[in-house]
């Protein structure tokens, strides 16, 4: 599985979560300390997660190789995604597609990682 990044969608993550910091793509079903709990919709949710290279996320048990390094995802929501993936910018907003098309349209950074000092 594979996911490139475009030079504009890098440059938006680079904005908003910090150089040192490990991502996730996670799949938002209500599953682990990242995700929205009680959720019910129809539309299939991802969030781009910036955290401290040292935490324990156990429910990040997958690799994604990407073009700007690995990332990693729950293993078991690779069903909701293509195997050779692309992130980019449409109407200001981040938007993962692959192969079946767009997986989601609105993706969220969200930056945990905890500031020095």
């Amino acid at each position: 599985m594979r996911l490139t990044i475009t030079d504009q969608a890098f440059e938006k993550l680079r904005e908003n979560v910090p150089e040192n910091s490990r991502l996730l793509l996670s799949f938002d079903d209500g599953v682990g300390p990242f995700s929205k709990v009680g959720i019910c919709s129809l539309e299939t949710s991802f969030d781009i997660i910036a955290v401290d290279r040292e935490v324990k996320t156990p429910d990040y048990d997958a690799k994604l190789a990407t073009n700007h390094g690995e990332w990693q995802y729950k293993g078991y929501s690779d069903v909701y995604l293509d195997d050779d993936m692309k992130l980019d910018i449409k109407n200001n907003q981040l938007v993962l597609s692959g192969e079946s098309g767009i997986l989601d349209s609105s993706i969220t950074v969200k930056n945990l990682v905890k500031q020095a000092g």
